[in-house]
């Protein structure tokens, strides 16, 4: 049995604000509305992802982690944006087997992101 994680890269910062910031042009006041928008509909999304690759949905899992790859891309959240793609090329394996072992990767690196986010809605 092959661990598929051995493949997943998560040395990549949680968040790269500088990237971000670069990205929306150092727009501080764009930097805190795209991260509300984020942290309200990124919950969702993964509660989406996590139903599909419980109950074996793959079409539901690709969808949910296209677009949590594209969102956190958008904001430079290289560690979900990295668990995202790392999903896909699963699926693309069709390696759906191992796919609920990343439930907790995500949990935890949402965590992380999360609190990093909201840091920065109070400066």
């Amino acid at each position: 049995m092959v661990n598929t994680k051995d493949t997943l890269d998560l040395s990549p910062p949680v968040f790269d604000y500088e990237d971000f910031l670069d990205r929306i042009d150092g727009d501080v006041d764009l930097l805190k509305e795209v991260i509300e928008i984020f942290l309200e509909d990124t919950p969702r999304l993964l509660a989406v992802l996590y139903s599909g690759i419980k109950s074996g949905d793959t079409e539901a899992v690709e969808r949910a982690a296209h677009t949590l790859k594209g969102a956190t891309a958008n904001i430079s959240a290289k560690r979900l944006q990295q668990l995202s793609h790392h999903v896909q090329r699963m699926l693309k394996k069709n390696d759906v087997a191992h796919l609920e072992s990343f439930i907790g990767d995500f949990e935890e690196n949402f965590k992380k992101l999360d609190r990093e986010l909201r840091g920065y809605l109070v400066k």
